[in-house]
């Protein structure tokens, strides 16, 4: 999730009930490619080739964007080598997820050509990738051409495959309970955590706002701590904590919340 629009407040019936607060976000959707690779590992494999050196910065350059896109620039795209095939078959994708350990394995091979008379050299590049989560067990594949002027090409190169496979996001609203009484300040202070992105710090409070009091409101307090976990995009405990709303009261907003959750769990 990213880019936190303006807030909105709706009341829902009388001051003693709950309020909605709710946050206009940009999610998540499938990249152009059509794969979805958000809360995947990855990795990128490129061949001992004549071409190899390129091929790595390349994967480098690659990695840096995708990185920057899934893992807020942290370091986590595995990169490994291995010696050059004519065709990378279903069974050598399985084995690379086995050694690797990583969800999905891209694998880059480049052939440059001898430079053309205006010093442009001709570049054939192939990508295989294979997500091992996903529903069907195939490989996609993809070609593509380009002249390049040298190997500092290369970045450039990583950068325009990478932008197939970066996130698309579209703008969406998403629900958190709030209580205007005297104990405004704790949640005030929550949601103004959850306005700046920072969902583990409302976690906190809401944890909180839920060891006591009416029951309503450590339904509401266990709802919102779900909808942060979803946001977080940690369903496992979105769906914990949903629950816990659930056996404590029947709050309106719940059952949208856990039709989002069970539509990510079925990708």
């Amino acid at each position: 999730m990213k880019k936190l629009l303006f807030p909105l407040l709706t009341l829902l019936t009388a001051a003693c009930s709950p309020l909605v607060y709710s946050l206009q976000l940009d999610v998540r959707q499938p990249s152009t490619s059509g794969l979805d690779l958000s809360r995947k590992t990855m990795a990128i494999v490129t061949m001992e080739t004549p071409d190899s050196l390129f091929d790595r910065a390349t994967a480098s350059a690659m990695a840096r964007a995708l990185e920057k896109d899934y893992f807020g620039g942290e370091e986590l795209i595995g990169m490994y080598r291995i010696p050059a095939v004519d065709s990378v078959s279903l069974e050598k994708m399985h084995s690379l997820v086995m050694d690797t350990e990583y969800d999905v394995i891209f694998v880059l091979s480049s052939t440059l050509g001898p430079a053309q008379e205006d010093s442009r050299i001709p570049l054939n590049t192939s990508l295989k990738v294979y997500d091992s989560m996903g529903k069907e067990d195939v490989i996609h594949k993809y070609k593509g051409t380009a002249n390049i002027t040298s190997a500092d090409d290369a970045e450039a190169v990583g950068n325009r495959i990478a932008t197939r496979f970066l996130s698309q996001w579209k703008p969406d609203s998403f629900s958190l309970y709030y209580f205007d009484d005297f104990s405004s300040y704790q949640w005030e202070k929550a949601l103004r955590y959850a306005y700046q992105g920072q969902y583990s710090n409302a976690v906190d409070v809401w944890i909180e706002l839920a060891k006591g009091g009416k029951a309503i409101k450590q339904a509401a307090a266990c709802y919102n701590i779900a909808m942060a976990f979803y946001l977080l995009e940690d369903d496992r405990m979105a769906v914990r904590w949903l629950d816990k709303a659930d056996s404590l009261e029947n709050l309106s907003l719940s059952p949208g919340l856990r039709k989002r959750i069970n539509a990510r769990l079925e990708k």
